[in-house]
């Protein structure tokens, strides 16, 4: 071997070396919420509180740092596994939703439950978690049976909407053993997330992908990259990601809108007020903002127009959360490198639901 090959060897073993000593095998922590989701029990670590800088989670796949929002997080968690600053045996009025309520990317005083709770003055529960069963889950909290809340706003985000929300098996359950096509997809989940872990925690490696997605960047803009109204870059989901390209068939609307009514009805049975408030998606409010081959394949009517108005007329309490938003667009109500809704959508929804439980009378024309 001469010189040039001895020295290409050494310096192949050194990156080897380097590469072996980089490498972490810890699940990623950019936000508070990788650190203390336990997807097994569909909730967070019980009686918990980090403090940490964190990028959203679009900016964080996105591996270019001039896209990335780095801001300090607060999250604390009850003794029963879910976001609350402090533990609530019998709240009056309960939320729940997915990762929106959950407050992904926000800070503890952020979150919808926390701005309500302001506005009302007195405490809401925050019964919220990353998988899309919640009322489910919460029917299924025996200490809710013991002390009922008198309101329970279901808040899910829109394109997470799904029938079985009331299913009784919980999503968690693996599929039976004979299922060789389930077991061939969690084999392909399993290998794909190991690559995943060694280019994500290799330090070398995440230096490189930093410097190649960068340098991609400086040339053409990000495929999840849009102009706000301000003027702001940001990174959003596009349209089909948002489910606003499917129409309201497709997404089953009857069977959900028959979701929706029958939780209506199990918690009127038993003396509780529900008020259904699906959050809407960055597309609902501006649709302009996306490329035009997008739009022109946007569902119409949309999957949430036929939703709220068959709850409605299932006799279901509604709050359409769009007008809200859509009255007050500027500035900018998604985070920026987040596929979440920020603290001034919070803040306005907040708004818009304690007007709401503000007023005990239901709305007119609800049925009995």
């Amino acid at each position: 071997m001469g010189p040039s090959g001895r020295f290409a060897a050494v310096l192949g073993g050194v990156w080897l070396a380097l590469g072996i000593v980089s490498l972490r095998f810890e699940p990623p922590e950019f936000r508070p919420w990788e650190r203390l989701y336990d997807r097994d029990a569909l909730r967070f670590q019980a009686s918990r509180r980090v403090e940490m800088v964190e990028v959203g989670d679009l900016g964080f796949k996105t591996w270019v740092r001039a896209l990335q929002h780095p801001r300090p997080a607060r999250f604390t968690t009850d003794r029963w596994g879910f976001r609350n600053p402090r533990d609530l045996e019998a709240p009056r009025i309960v939320v729940v939703g997915d990762s929106y309520v959950a407050g992904s990317g926000l800070s503890d005083e952020e979150t919808v439950t926390a701005r309500l709770a302001a506005h009302l003055g007195e405490p809401v529960y925050n019964f919220a978690t990353e998988h899309l069963n919640g009322p489910a889950l919460f029917l299924r909290e025996a200490r809710f049976a013991r002390s009922r809340p008198e309101v329970v706003v279901y808040a899910p985000v829109a394109r997470g909407i799904r029938p079985r929300a009331l299913a009784r098996r919980s999503w968690a359950r693996p599929e039976p053993p004979g299922d060789w096509l389930s077991r061939h997809r969690r084999m392909g989940e399993a290998i794909a997330g190991e690559v995943e872990r060694l280019n994500r925690d290799n330090g070398l490696a995440r230096e490189s992908r930093f410097l190649v997605q960068g340098l991609r960047h400086r040339w053409r803009a990000h495929p999840q990259e849009i102009e706000t109204p301000e003027g702001e870059r940001v990174l959003a989901l596009g349209l089909l990601e948002q489910g606003l390209l499917h129409s309201p068939e497709q997404r089953r609307v009857d069977d959900v809108v028959r979701m929706v009514a029958t939780l209506d009805g199990i918690l009127r049975g038993a003396g509780v007020r529900l008020v259904f408030s699906p959050i809407p998606e960055s597309g609902s409010i501006y649709p302009e903002l996306f490329p035009a081959e997008q739009r022109r394949l946007l569902a119409r009517p949309s999957f949430l127009d036929r939703l709220l108005q068959g709850t409605r007329d299932a006799g279901v309490e509604v709050l359409d959360l769009r007008a809200v938003f859509r009255a007050d667009r500027s500035p900018y109500l998604y985070q920026p490198d987040d596929s979440h809704w920020n603290a001034r959508a919070t803040d306005l929804a907040a708004r818009a639901l304690s007007e709401r439980l503000g007023d005990g009378a239901r709305l007119a024309g609800r049925k009995p």
